[in-house]
């Protein structure tokens, strides 16, 4: 079972700091507008985007995101967008439990230090992932061998999930 907690999205861009942060209830969670463009789907590609299944929306890495990740975004003022702000920085961070631990990915989008398919594993929820007691552990995606490699995070995510899925065997 996997139990999505809270999501954060952090924009860091040329006119300050903008994205979502907020916890998810337990059985049923609506993420709804009265407006298109008002980051549903942004929502939904950044919890792919941080458990690496963006392959899901059509790609590999931060270029299956939205612009507003890692390109621009519109600052809206009174009702409509006024200004393009730069974006210089991003992530993702979702805490997600198995019903026994609870565990947080954070995942960069855009950072000039670390790499995309680099998800660093807190041992710990979202509010607690930066204390000194906190075990953190880098994991990667989107390599070859990642899926049984010991640093892989699909390896990582099958054995937190307590599944056992099939090898493939190459063409």
């Amino acid at each position: 079972m996997l139990k999505i907690q809270h999501l954060r999205i952090v924009i860091r861009s040329s006119q300050g700091d903008y994205g979502f942060d907020s916890p998810f209830s337990s059985g049923l969670n609506i993420i709804a507008s009265d407006d298109n463009t008002r980051g549903k789907s942004s929502i939904l590609h950044a919890i792919y985007y941080a458990l690496g299944f963006e392959e899901i929306i059509g790609g590999k890495g931060a270029k299956t995101l939205q612009k507003a990740y890692n390109d621009s975004l519109y600052i809206e003022s009174n009702g409509s967008a006024s200004a393009s702000a730069l974006v210089l920085e991003s992530e993702v961070i979702l805490e997600v439990s198995n019903g026994v631990e609870t565990v947080t990915f954070k995942r960069f989008v855009k950072n000039e230090k670390v790499k995309e398919n680099l998800i660093s594993v807190y041992h710990s929820d979202i509010a607690n992932m930066y204390d000194s007691e906190t075990t953190v552990e880098d994991m990667f995606v989107h390599m070859q061998n990642s899926t049984i490699w010991q640093r892989g995070f699909h390896r990582f995510l099958e054995e937190f999930l307590g599944m056992t899925l099939p090898l493939v065997p190459a063409n």
